[in-house]
């Protein structure tokens, strides 16, 4: 019997058929069109219209015995975005991603009211910062609706609606729209009251398990049965913290893909007094704690289309890094999206640092490798002064396509990285969810993957790091944006 996984990515969609008894058999991984959006806005039907067309490229490979033996489908997304409806449950806006940093000003007015954004914080575990839905809706220009006749919904939301017609958004998913409390796991009413929204313009919450059957419309178009099972989607972080067997051990996941971030399970929540990491609820009565950049993948690929105008391919980028002096390579800030952690500075630009006329491109693209890493190993070590050191630390993402860049991360980190044998962490978590509503797994948090590869350290070259990484957060402090966080940084 098989499992259809579809994840919806900020940048692609990604279709996986797993077989009980053989695992993964067939995958397929599409990059939007341009029609569909960006990095920061999507077309809500045309993304659904895309997901729809490359789900049907691979179903149309399996024979009517094939698609018989499917009995679930699974969905994935990623933890922040943003779609208002109207009242016939029709897109009213763009899908806003988690790169959309429009809400700038407005959070900046907001983190002003010191009383009101660490209360925020300290009942939702999210930052006041635009990558979270609730301040893009408080930043949407409300003329040209009545707040009281409108949804709020997500990427995810939208898709599961449009295959299901059922309303609803899992506990996970919705710890990610800062209006979850986090600690009664409830939408929090006095933060709905301070947005002026009722709970009824939010979906029903629901635990990872949910299903609802798809519709025929959308059966028709797959090719697949009516009523089949869709389980609700997860979040691609929590999901990537099951696969990794990440629910019980003292594991630390490390995804560095479109963009990064750490990730530590906790069995309360645990939030700092200075926004510095968030926390969001997981599954099981977990609560996951970590950190995430804007700025990963999404900076190689910027420079390989921008600066490089496609000029190479990742190969020839990494193989040019042999010729680099490291010592005097530029210092590389990584925020053309914007800060998340540590800093939460919506509005913080990308930097090179240090650059000279020398300097070649081969320079700039490790700078821009190392520049990433750091950033995330910033964060990783306020997760350690949180009493939160990870034995152990599973690494995943499309680093894992490059072995510089894993062997650079194990070394600025100082720690052996296990490299994740799943290519698509965040969709195997998905099928993992699957496999216990199928009865094939009783506790997600007993899940444990077979061992990956061990990429180990370099203690010399560690040291090497961490005199760069002084100089790193030297320009770190050098640039920061005047912000209305400075206070707690």
């Amino acid at each position: 019997m098989y499992i259809l996984a579809l994840e919806f990515s900020t940048s692609a969609v990604k279709v996986t058929l797993f077989s009980r008894a053989k695992g993964i058999i067939k995958n397929l991984s599409k990059n939007y069109e341009q029609t569909t959006g960006d990095m920061e806005r999507q077309s809500a039907q045309l993304l659904y219209n895309f997901i729809i067309k490359t789900a049907v490229q691979l179903i149309n490979d399996l024979t009517q015995a094939e698609k018989n033996k499917i009995e679930l489908i699974t969905l994935v997304s990623t933890w922040h975005s943003f779609l208002l409806l109207d009242q016939d449950r029709k897109p009213l806006t763009e899908i806003l991603t988690w790169a959309d940093t429009s809400a700038g000003e407005t959070v900046s007015k907001y983190r002003k009211k010191k009383k009101l954004a660490q209360k925020i914080y300290q009942k939702t575990g999210c930052p006041v910062h635009s990558i979270y839905p609730l301040w893009k809706f408080m930043n949407l220009d409300k003329s040209s609706f009545k707040v009281d006749q409108i949804y709020l919904s997500s990427k995810p939301e939208y898709i599961f609606e449009k295959l299901t017609k059922s309303r609803a958004i899992s506990l996970a998913s919705a710890s990610g729209t800062g209006i979850f409390n986090i600690h009664d796991l409830s939408w929090d009413q006095e933060i709905l009251d301070f947005a002026g929204l009722s709970a009824k313009q939010l979906s029903p919450l629901k635990k990872l398990n949910y299903q609802a059957g798809l519709t025929k419309k959308a059966a028709l178009k797959l090719g697949l049965k009516p009523g089949l099972p869709v389980l609700i989607p997860g979040p691609d972080g929590a999901l990537n913290q099951i696969a990794a067997g990440g629910l019980k051990s003292k594991l630390m996941t490390l995804s560095v893909g479109t963009s990064g971030a750490l990730r530590v399970t906790s069995s309360k929540a645990k939030i700092p007094s200075a926004p510095a990491t968030w926390c969001y609820y997981g599954a099981e009565g977990k609560r996951i704690v970590g950190a995430a950049t804007s700025g990963a993948g999404n900076c190689t690929q910027w420079f390989k289309n921008k600066i490089k105008e496609n000029d190479s391919n990742f190969m020839e980028l990494e193989n040019s890094l042999k010729d680099v002096n490291k010592n005097k390579a530029p210092i590389f800030l990584p925020f053309i999206y914007g800060e998340r952690c540590p800093g939460w500075q919506d509005k913080r630009k990308a930097q090179f640092c240090e650059l000279k006329g020398s300097h070649l491109s081969a320079d700039l693209y490790y700078s821009i490798l190392e520049g990433v890493l750091f950033n995330l190993y910033q964060s990783y070590l306020i997760i350690e002064e949180m009493g939160l050191k990870p034995e152990k630390i599973r690494i995943s993402g499309g680093i894992t396509n490059s072995e510089k860049w894993l062997q650079m991360a194990a070394d600025i980190f100082g720690r052996k990285m296990i490299v994740s044998e799943f290519k698509d962490s965040s969709t195997m978590g998905s099928i993992i969810l699957g496999l216990k509503a199928l009865g094939e797994i009783k506790d997600l948090s007993n899940y444990q993957p077979e061992a990956g590869k061990v990429i180990d350290f370099n203690l010399e070259r560690h040291q090497f790091y961490q005199s760069r990484f002084e100089k790193y957060k030297y320009w770190y402090q050098k640039t920061k944006r005047k912000d209305d966080y400075d206070e707690y940084n």
